[in-house]
């Protein structure tokens, strides 16, 4: 990810994305690669898709370059990275908006996407309540989030967050497989899990 004049410094950006470690960069395609298949697999070409958290962009723009979305909305509560996403990345319309308070009618969206967003939320059983009442019934719901413990392990690895046993400074929870898919299945069914080719994130195909 290359940002010819930055509208915001670095240290904003998701760090994943201008890593430049050959291993994170191959991670974080291969996480991408399993998302756009999920997509391709619920023909979401033809189905108006909510991503919720969609940060600065770059997830969108590989979709669009995959071929496997159609009319699509982009929101994250950080006004500079929709100000990002819609400068750098102005492939569809992008809004700012707060996962617990999402400015739609309800039944609207035939899928919803939302990749490293629940890490992030203090009140996770409120997001799902909002995601669900803007979803359409039978909506679609992809979900990815951090694999605990294993991404505080390598962060450890990485030599980040020492001080604070490799937990993410920005992020407030911190799922265990056990723990989403528990919460997962208050709002949907859990059609296709992804864990081991995913590392080290889950990743989850849903309906609602």
């Amino acid at each position: 990810m290359k940002y010819s004049n930055y509208l915001y410094e670095k240290k904003d950006i998701n760090q994943n994305y201008l890593s430049s470690n050959p291993f994170i960069q191959y991670l974080i395609k291969r996480l991408l690669k399993k998302i756009a298949g999920l997509m391709n697999e619920i023909n979401s070409t033809s189905l108006l898709t909510l991503d919720i958290g969609c940060g600065e962009g770059y997830m969108i723009e590989y979709l669009y370059l995959q071929q496997v979305v159609g009319s699509y909305i982009g929101v994250d509560l950080d006004l500079k990275r929709i100000a990002c996403a819609a400068t750098y990345y102005p492939v569809c319309k992008y809004m700012a908006a707060d996962v617990i308070a999402l400015a739609f009618k309800s039944n609207t969206f035939d899928c919803i996407l939302s990749a490293e967003m629940l890490e992030h939320v203090r009140n996770p059983i409120k997001a799902m309540e909002e995601i669900k009442r803007v979803a359409k019934p039978s909506a679609y719901l992809i979900i990815s989030v951090p694999n605990e413990p294993l991404f505080r392990w390598c962060n450890l690895l990485r030599g980040k967050y020492w001080r604070r046993g490799g937990r993410t400074p920005a992020h407030v929870n911190f799922w265990k497989p056990s723990e989403i898919k528990k919460l997962l299945r208050q709002y949907c069914e859990i059609e296709k899990e992804h864990i081991l080719s995913t590392f080290p994130w889950l990743l989850f195909k849903c309906k609602l």
